[in-house]
């Protein structure tokens, strides 16, 4: 069962940045409004590559509720007397319904400005769950003298606060992307508009910049703890490289105006670090606590 929720957490993770690249190469329209067929056909036009990318990524929705809800449906079954494994398991079957249905209303309403946020939010939050669901799986706890579990819990403390601030900077900048406030922002023409007036736009952005600078400070007290006491350092450094990556290429973003290509990277980015944060906050709750949820 182990195995099985990470290959549905590899098979989530290969779907969101599948779904980055419909976003990259503006592939979200190539198969019209007709959903989950692409343009009233079961067959796309393979001589067109957005086609065939858009309705890659229309494929992937069967396999992932598939693998979704066996996944989850196995996991209570042998683990249904763990409250974390049941709460997360039906938590999953939720955000799989949810995530569908706004991808496919996404579709079939044209791709309005600013509703993709709600797809990036709910289809980064079923990532998260899946990640820490297979992580509540594991039976083994790492045990810790009193001494070290109170660092321990210190520095994961403080990786908290700076991992929760990046999952609502996620939500955020779908929105400050997806709204068309980057568009108003860098004086880049969109077809439409969510956001139109430029004070709101620079506030978003503000907003984004200030958390990523707490998010970077509590990811660096977490990797010198991490790397002090011999924990999570491999991961704790991965997930302090990612942050340094996102902010690079959110400032490439705003000196190239390349908004599309530049902003798909950085969502991909972004999801990469959000199961490497999932990872270290699951690996916390299900192995490392005296007392696991």
């Amino acid at each position: 069962m182990k195995k099985f929720s990470i290959l549905t957490t590899f098979v989530t993770f290969l779907a969101l940045i599948l779904g980055n690249v419909v976003v990259a190469t503006n592939s979200g329209d190539a198969c019209g409004t007709t959903w989950p067929v692409c343009k009233g056909s079961v067959f796309p036009n393979f001589t067109n590559y957005r086609m065939i990318i858009e309705y890659s990524h229309r494929l992937m929705v069967p396999l992932l509720v598939f693998l979704t809800v066996i996944n989850a449906a196995g996991a209570l079954y042998k683990y249904r007397k763990r409250r974390s494994v049941l709460i997360l398991s039906v938590l999953s079957l939720v955000l799989l319904v949810l995530q569908s249905l706004v991808g496919g209303f996404n579709v079939l309403l044209g791709t309005p400005p600013g509703f993709t946020t709600f797809d990036v939010t709910f289809s980064q939050a079923l990532l998260l769950d899946l990640v820490l669901l297979t992580y509540s799986l594991h039976e083994r706890q790492t045990s810790f003298s009193q001494m070290e579990r109170e660092k321990v819990s210190m520095s994961y403390k403080a990786f908290m606060v700076g991992y929760l601030l990046y999952l609502v900077q996620i939500i955020l900048g779908a929105f400050f992307k997806h709204s068309r406030a980057s568009n108003v922002m860098m004086d880049i023409p969109a077809v439409e508009y969510l956001v139109t007036n430029e004070n709101m736009a620079n506030m978003i952005y503000s907003l984004h910049w200030v958390a990523t600078v707490v998010i970077f400070v509590a990811a660096l007290w977490f990797v010198i703890y991490a790397s002090k006491f011999g924990y999570h350092v491999t991961l704790a450094w991965l997930y302090f490289i990612s942050i340094i990556l996102n902010a690079v290429v959110g400032f490439v973003i705003v000196i190239t105006g390349n908004i599309i290509l530049a902003s798909s990277i950085h969502m991909i980015i972004s999801t990469i670090t959000m199961v490497i944060g999932g990872s270290i906050m699951g690996s916390y709750w299900f192995k490392q606590q005296k007392n696991p949820l």
